[in-house]
């Protein structure tokens, strides 16, 4: 009987330290990936070209002026960048962006924060 018992004990503990899932994080666990990076030049023109071409996209309401570092409200909803940018930009395909009067805000979407303006 205590030779049963101890097999038992000593299977469970090994199956629980085999177990794929005890090694990995939890899903949805944050992973740190720095500091977003604001878009180069040639990256911002490709965006600028895209939301230019894109006649119907619709201007925000923001109850202040849009600048670098602001978080924008849950309430303003956020637009993604058009496929083509995001296809050949692939750092930009994570971002959103949204349009208040002639400018352009890159946002990050996980903080909603302003990451850089651009002049459209």
């Amino acid at each position: 009987m205590r030779s049963s018992l101890w097999l038992i004990v000593t299977g469970l503990i090994a199956l629980g330290a085999t177990h794929p899932a005890a090694s990995q994080p939890a899903q949805g666990t944050p992973v740190k990936t720095g500091a977003p990076r604001p878009l180069p030049p040639d990256k911002q023109k490709m965006i600028l070209d895209q939301v230019k071409r894109s006649t119907d996209l619709p201007q925000a309401s923001l109850s202040e002026p849009v600048r670098v570092g602001m978080t924008i409200p849950p309430e303003v909803e956020l637009l993604g960048l058009p496929q083509d940018a995001a296809t050949t930009v692939p750092t930009v395909t994570t971002y959103n962006y949204l349009i208040v009067g002639d400018q352009i805000a890159i946002i990050e979407p996980e903080s909603r924060k302003v990451i850089q303006l651009l002049k459209r």
